[in-house]
């Protein structure tokens, strides 16, 4: 027997077939019963849902010689050649590539004719806003007045784009997206009817990335048979649709929550030497953390999403309890910084493995030392980062530099004097005038924008802050705690020489520059929904890409950031 897509094979056939649209069925069904059925019909909605398959089947129900009936027999001619697909008196148009106002001008002159054995004469318009305008108007007369014995049913998935006079000589249904759990359903009948053994994870994942579409989560568990048929393991399967599976995404949730970074790191390296897409895994990843954040502000929205399976809403349940709200909003606000990132990098990688080292690390937390006391390694500015557990050699030495430090500070605390430590920096702040404040609070864009002619990136990572205080010839430059990224690429040394010469240009003096963290609250992104630093961080980043030097800029400050370098072919 020639074998049939399982989208074909088990296409629906009577109403009570068709799953997630009973708010379209039932009315339909009410008025074949109460014979109060309409002349024109629009069925309108996402693709895969069901369109056409309920229009076949209420062309069915009309023409059955037992009906009209809301259970055609199946038996009749015309129920036997809808189901073949070679009706005489049900005509399907594809509204694509008969869309020219010829094509409607031969369908006008065939209305007038009777049909050949049926009730009705159906004509089934599959995506009917392709049609051109010429054509639309053509058609307008007909559905206005239509012969008795014709019937209209269009589908589209774009009535925005169905000329109003349409619609409005139509009755119009709107079909939803098909819930998880139905979709999930569906296939456990389809793979027993198949004598096929599946896994329940995996068949909510293939309805999970079907995205509501019954259509396309058969024609992917179509593709899973030879998978299946040869009994590959499930990561074969999940790598072969390119989907991520709900067990990685609970793992890699329960390592965020628990801010176990190795664990996480470690994960997202399995999943690149494994092949997986972590810009599908990143957007999934957001999607389950989201599922968090309604779990604790509204359990009831939580108890009725119909995109998550049911052993995941369990880990969440447990999970939700032991995060605090505002700890997922961050993880929420640093993965959708990773995924626009990732689309500036051309990775996903690097800005992922960042928001995760960012959420586990939390250097707002961090407590200030009285004295900044300053050394040659890049290392020993993050103390923290040494607290890795394959890092154990340099715990001695570690230990070693605290006791240095803290030797230093208590004979600092006997000295009356002022002492300088590393290069001459002082240990008694002058205190604020804010006579400079005012001056440079005015000039602060015009600053940015010189910035951006000379080096873009370094004005893009400066426009996030604002001048905060000043004390005689010294500027004290705010960013929020959350820009702590941009406040130290910005405060490397050649940085903040070339920020020094820009603001002191424009200042008519001899300036220093000091970059500090204050509180999200102060942040400068917090007073408007788009500032104009915020305009000037975007009209640098279009500035960079047009002189081709913003983002060499950009790699060489997140370069001095983790103290990598930058090598070329020709090195």
């Amino acid at each position: 027997m020639e074998y049939r897509a399982f989208a074909l094979k088990y296409r629906p056939q009577i109403f009570n077939d068709v799953i997630g649209q009973e708010h379209v069925v039932t009315p339909l069904k009410n008025a074949i019963l109460k014979k109060h059925v309409h002349h024109a019909y629009i069925f309108s909605g996402p693709r895969g849902v069901g369109k056409t398959s309920l229009a076949r089947i209420f062309a069915r129900s009309l023409n059955c010689f037992e009906g009209p009936t809301i259970s055609p027999c199946g038996k009749c001619t015309s129920c036997l050649e809808i189901a073949k697909g070679t009706p005489m008196d049900v005509i399907e148009i594809d509204g694509a590539s008969n869309r020219g106002i010829e094509e409607i001008r031969v369908l006008r002159e065939n209305v007038k004719l009777s049909p050949t054995y049926s009730r009705y004469k159906i004509y089934i318009i599959d995506e009917v806003h392709m049609l051109s305008q010429d054509a639309f108007n053509a058609l307008l007369k007909t559905l206005e007045e239509p012969p008795s014995h014709v019937k209209f049913i269009f589908a589209t998935t774009h009535p925005q784009k169905v000329l109003p006079t349409i619609l409005s000589r139509c009755q119009r249904f709107s079909f939803n997206l098909v819930s998880l759990e139905k979709i999930a359903e569906k296939l456990k009948v389809i793979a027993k009817a198949e004598s096929l053994h599946i896994e329940d994870s995996l068949l909510y994942a293939v309805s999970r990335a079907a995205d509501g579409s019954i259509r396309d989560a058969e024609s992917l568990l179509d593709q899973l048979v030879p998978v299946i048929l040869e009994k590959g393991s499930l990561e074969e399967v999940f790598s072969f649709l390119g989907i991520v599976d709900e067990e990685s995404l609970n793992t890699a949730l329960q390592y965020i929550v628990e801010k176990d970074l190795p664990q996480a790191l470690d994960l997202i390296d399995r999943m690149v030497k494994g092949g997986k897409d972590l810009g599908t895994f990143i957007t999934a990843l957001i999607e389950h953390v989201r599922n968090v954040l309604l779990a604790k502000v509204s359990i009831k929205t939580f108890n009725d999403l119909s995109d998550i399976s049911p052993r995941s809403k369990d880990v969440i349940f447990k999970i939700a309890p032991s995060i605090a709200t505002s700890q997922v909003l961050k993880i929420l606000d640093l993965l959708i910084e990773a995924k626009e990132l990732s689309h500036r990098l051309n990775t996903v990688r690097i800005p992922l493995e960042l928001a995760l080292v960012k959420f586990s690390y939390d250097v707002s937390q961090e407590p200030v030392p009285a004295v900044t006391y300053q050394t040659k390694t890049s290392s020993a500015k993050n103390p923290r980062a040494l607290k890795e557990p394959e890092v154990k050699n340099e715990a001695s030495t570690l230990q070693r530099m605290k006791q240095e430090v803290d030797l230093q500070l208590k004979d600092l605390q006997n000295n009356d004097d002022p002492i300088d430590i590393d290069d001459g920096v002082n240990l008694q702040e002058e205190v604020e005038d804010n006579i400079l404040l005012g001056e440079l609070k005015a000039k602060w864009q015009v600053i940015i924008s010189d910035m951006q002619k000379k080096r873009a990136a370094i004005a893009s990572h400066l426009s996030l802050a604002k001048p905060f205080a000043s004390a005689g010839s010294m500027i004290k430059i705010a960013f929020a705690k959350r820009n702590y990224f941009h406040k130290e690429i910005v405060e490397s040394n050649k940085n903040v020489k070339f920020i020094e010469e820009i603001i002191s240009k424009f200042m008519n003096k001899q300036v220093g520059v000091k970059f500090i963290l204050t509180d999200d609250a102060q942040s400068p992104l917090q007073n408007g929904s788009k500032t104009e630093g915020q305009s000037g961080n975007l009209q640098a980043n279009t500035q960079a890409k047009e002189s081709g030097s913003g983002d060499k800029d950009f790699m060489n400050d997140l370069l001095d950031t983790f103290g990598g370098s930058y090598h070329t072919d020709s090195e």
